[in-house]
């Protein structure tokens, strides 16, 4: 069948169609501009979310339309899709951005409507309510695909005693895309991690639940009462569905579960109870007098890196402390050596290590000690104090002390730096042989440390240097601000050039020679197009009326207002004559005075 030259008149637009969709800039195909919104439920859970979907359509590219305050919500874009539809010669365009929302509270919410501000115009959207209902009272053991649980170790814990919050999902399908948030008041905890998440599986109550587990460990640092707010989890469940397969003739060949499944996705959020706790301060009761606010389980040894060696000779000190609790706490700033050596602190490195369910490790501290005598010296036992939550008391522990053996030195260091030699013929006299010099000069006269003065120009030369490169620095980031500004807001550029550009075009119409009739139109436009610039006005198409019903609610005061508006009212006037009129140049001196003036 061959196509009749009436079918190719039809069909040929089409290529151009697209190739000037594809090539040219055009913003919209249509005059007929919508914005719509929509959501895939109106009815659901605390547990679930919905899909927002903002479909624009009559417009390429359109702007990020503004979302309405949603405090009842948590908000995620989820991305933006864009369509072309072509009928005939007819082109029609659709962007849809989408958000998932996920309620915070149960009830009757409303989505406000969605506002896109585009050339000027806005477009609107209509509201949408959705009911947010309670979850059945089924028992989290029982019926339950997924549940969540938290716990915490001790509701009634110790100024800095370390207590375990934990975090347990228990489900019986599969889950992606998981997405924990355990939040705390900082101004009342400080957080340890402990390790990855565990897990596991469990039985309740003849159910098997695959159990992921996480722990975090949080350190009291206020007393008082406080609350945990609730976790938050949110996931995909993945629900897989068996086809029907009973017609196949292979199908008892493929006996795989997974052949012929199909899988549904289902987003999902789980939000746990609030826990209160009290934390206690510490007993004043058999309180040390150096206690530090350690509070744990702790052990304290010292090494040296040698026991004997020869004066002018180091030795290194070294304290671990080990434990569980806030062994990142403990500091050994002040140790009573007496006055048998010179110590030089290391600075202390920290291990940290999990220990069943709780975190510790331990802190080493390094000293390097320099003897001032010889003989026999003793490092003393060296004391560390804290407070154990289980016994509820206060333990003390100790290093054993330490014996030394310094030596007397063995050899002598002299440094020479001119050494005398005799010459062979010579028995009287030496001469003096320089080794080395200083790299800066000796001084050796009284003169070489007089004050230097400097008198009042000197003065005023070092302090120009001094502030010239301020000055340099301040007038480059105003010039790089300014520039910035000017081209990121087009308003505040507007503003800024509109008296330039206004001076600019009367220098012009004063010196051009156009009919009277146009250059009167001419000076017209230049103190709209000014005022417009001013401000930030979209069009000049406006009466001298309207010019006073906007400039009394802009900068210009009343006076100047009214200067304005007897000018426009004296230059419609002339427009407007029936009879010829000629070039004024004094209304363009008037004008521009009237500019002068506008911008003081």
């Amino acid at each position: 069948m061959q196509n009749t030259p009436k079918t190719k008149l039809h069909s040929w637009p089409t290529v151009p169609a697209i190739l000037i969709f594809i090539f040219i800039p055009v913003t919209s195909f249509s005059s007929n501009i919508q914005l719509s919104t929509s959501v895939d439920k109106n009815q659901l859970t605390i547990e679930d979310s919905l899909e927002l979907s903002i479909k624009i359509s009559g417009v390429r590219n359109p702007p990020i339309p503004n979302l309405p305050p949603l405090i009842n919500f948590n908000v995620r874009s989820t991305g933006t899709q864009s369509s072309t539809h072509i009928f005939n010669s007819d082109m029609q365009v659709s962007t849809t951005h989408k958000y998932l929302l996920t309620p915070k509270i149960e009830g009757d919410l409303i989505i406000g409507p969605v506002i896109m501000n585009l050339a000027g115009s806005n477009y609107q959207s209509d509201p949408i309510t959705v009911t947010i209902k309670k979850l059945n009272p089924i028992k989290p053991n029982k019926n339950r695909s997924v549940y969540t649980e938290t716990s915490i170790s001790k509701t009634t814990p110790y100024l800095n005693e370390q207590i375990v919050y934990t975090f347990k999902l228990f489900r019986k399908t599969e889950a992606r895309n998981l997405n924990l948030s355990m939040p705390y008041d900082e101004s009342f905890f400080r957080k340890e991690n402990l390790g990855k998440a565990k897990r596991y599986t469990r039985v309740i109550n003849e159910i098997a639940y695959d159990v992921d587990e996480v722990s975090i460990a949080l350190f009291p640092i206020k007393t008082g009462e406080s609350t945990i707010p609730p976790s938050m989890m949110e996931l995909d469940l993945i629900h897989r569905t068996q086809t029907n397969r009973q017609r196949d003739p292979f199908a008892r060949f493929f006996n795989d579960p997974f052949f012929g499944r199909t899988t549904q996705s289902k987003h999902k959020i789980f939000s746990t109870k609030p826990i209160k706790l009290e934390t206690k301060p510490l007993p004043k009761k058999g309180k040390p007098r150096e206690f530090k606010n350690l509070v744990g389980q702790f052990s304290i040894t010292a090494t040296v890196g040698k026991e004997s060696f020869d004066a002018g000779d180091t030795t290194t000190l070294t304290i671990t402390v080990s434990g569980i609790g806030n062994v990142m706490d403990v500091s050994l700033t002040n140790l009573n050596l007496g006055d048998q050596f010179k110590i030089y602190p290391d600075q202390p490195i920290l291990k940290k290590s999990i220990h069943g369910n709780q975190i510790g490790g331990e802190k080493i501290f390094k000293f390097a000690l320099v003897p001032f005598t010889t003989g026999k010296q003793t490092i003393p036992s060296i004391s560390l104090n804290y407070f154990d939550p289980d016994k509820n008391r206060y333990s003390t522990i100790s290093t054993n002390p330490i014996r030394l053996t310094i030596k007397p030195g063995t050899r002598t260091e002299n440094l020479n730096l001119v050494q005398s030699k005799t010459a062979p013929t010579q028995q009287k006299g030496s001469t003096v042989a320089i080794l080395a010099r200083d790299i800066l000069p000796i001084h050796t006269r009284v003169d070489d440390f007089k004050r230097v003065r400097f008198d009042q120009s000197q003065r005023m030369i070092y302090m120009l240097w001094i502030i010239f490169p301020i000055i340099i620095y301040l007038i480059a980031a105003g010039y790089i601000r300014y520039n910035h500004k000017m081209n990121e807001d087009m308003s505040y550029s507007r503003r800024q050039v509109a008296h330039r550009k206004a001076i600019k075009k009367l220098n012009q119409l004063s010196v051009s020679n156009p009919e009277p009739k146009d250059s009167v139109r001419e000076l017209s436009q230049i103190i709209r197009e000014y005022i417009g610039d001013k401000l930030n006005l979209q069009g000049t198409a406006f009466t001298s009326k309207e010019v006073g019903e906007r400039l009394n609610k802009n900068i210009f005061t009343d006076d100047k207002i009214f200067a304005i508006k007897k000018l426009l009212e004296k230059i419609e006037s002339i427009q407007y004559m029936p009879v010829v009129v000629h070039k004024n140049h004094c209304l363009i001196d008037e004008t521009t005075e009237l500019l002068i003036s506008l911008e003081k």
